[in-house]
């Protein structure tokens, strides 16, 4: 994906509107040199200054009253993830900064789940971006050991989504 020369009103916009659809509290977007935050619910709380352009994940009031429910996650295990083994699993990273959907559509089941095997090129997740759905594909046969990423939730360009066993042979 390249980089367009400069950001657009328009594509700026789409962006606001993408926000104002979406559950987050709040949001935080770098491009171009330009930095847009923003918040359903007053200011966001102040958030670290990010070294590139990318967009944080919504922040989180410095006391909240009651702290909102956590965004589904596709079901894992019952082994606390530092008790998975994931030595020689490949990691399957974002292709782009843009929503995290485990499922084509929503009510549908996911893509795929922890423990399911999964074939090279297999639809592992989709990561929207203005309305435009990049399908994350799994590099290698394997089998699914952990979904690093909640549903819906922002993630960054390179930020680690899966991590697949590869299979013998």
């Amino acid at each position: 994906m390249t980089t367009p020369e400069k950001v657009t009103h328009r594509e700026v916009r789409e962006i606001l509107r993408t926000f104002q659809e979406s559950g987050w509290a709040a949001m935080t977007l770098e491009l171009d040199g330009m930095r847009i935050t923003v918040g359903k619910d007053g200011p966001p709380a102040a958030a670290a200054p990010s070294p590139a352009p990318v967009a944080s994940a919504p922040a989180t009031p410095a006391a909240p009253a009651e702290a909102p429910p956590a965004p589904a996650r596709v079901p894992e295990p019952a082994l606390p993830a530092s008790a998975v083994d994931t030595t020689g699993c490949v990691e399957v990273r974002s292709p782009a900064v843009g929503a995290f959907w485990v499922s084509p559509s929503p009510g549908e089941p996911p893509f795929v789940q922890v423990g399911q095997r999964v074939e090279a090129h297999d639809q592992l997740a989709i990561v929207e971006v203005m309305k435009l759905m990049n399908p994350v594909v799994a590099p290698q046969a394997g089998e699914i050991v952990r979904v690093c990423a909640a549903n819906a939730e922002l993630v960054e360009f390179d930020q680690l989504l899966f991590l697949i066993r590869p299979s013998d042979g």
